[in-house]
Parts: structure tokens; sequence; C-alpha cells
């Protein structure tokens, strides 16, 4: 088994990294009170990515990063190359994934605040 790292002066958010003419980039974002998804996405080094993926979520940034990290080395161990200069291009793909998991968590929140005011009691 091989152990990669990702050294760098602060946490790590988005990871670009290549194999042949493929690019992959795993960007962390946050949807939530400190809730955080990894968005995964796939496609040629041109134009937009023709697959995406999301994972999570995970209720701490080092939660999420941590299984960044570990996807990244399944990557790694499977050819990719990590390309440490190439800027990340999907980025706002990946912000679009990230609002539309926000807004899907929104509108599934509820009002579970019990009243006990409004039934009757049964007797």
């Amino acid at each position: 088994m091989k152990l990669h790292y990702f050294h760098g002066p602060g946490p790590l958010r988005t990871l670009v990294l290549r194999k042949e003419s493929r690019r992959v980039e795993l960007h962390l974002k946050k949807v939530g009170d400190d809730i955080w998804v990894l968005v995964a996405l796939c496609g040629g080094q041109q134009g937009q990515p023709d697959r995406s993926g999301c994972r999570g979520p995970y209720r701490s940034v080092a939660q999420a990063e941590a299984v960044l990290r570990h996807t990244a080395g399944s990557l790694l161990g499977s050819g990719h190359q990590p390309c440490r200069d190439d800027p990340a291009i999907w980025s706002v793909f990946a912000q679009r994934l990230a609002r539309t998991i926000r807004k899907e968590n929104e509108t599934s929140q509820g009002n579970y605040q019990f009243d006990p005011d409004q039934f009757e009691p049964v007797l």
C-alpha cells in the first residue's frame, strides 16, 4: 500500500489530477453550517466535464478533507498524476452542484418544534 501526502500551507480544497487525456478535479464545497461535500468532476482537457459525482455530507472540513485525500490516493494508485501547477478550470461547475445540494437541503428542512397546546388531550 502506498501512502500519498499532499502538503501545503493551508487546507486542501481543490486538487487536479490527469491520466492521459483525461482530467479529474476534486473540490471541497461548503453547503451549510459546517457541512461539506466532495465534488468530483471528470472530462477531457478542453471543454466541460462529462461526468460528475458528489460524496457527503461531512460534518467537518477535516472529515471532508480526509475523504478528498483518500480519493486522491486511490486515483494516484490507478495511474493518475497530480497537476499542482494546473488551475481548477471547472470550479464553476463544482459550485453549481454545491448550490443544488444546498437548495435541496434547505427545502427539506422542517420545523419539528413540539407545541403541547396544539393538541387536545385524549380522555
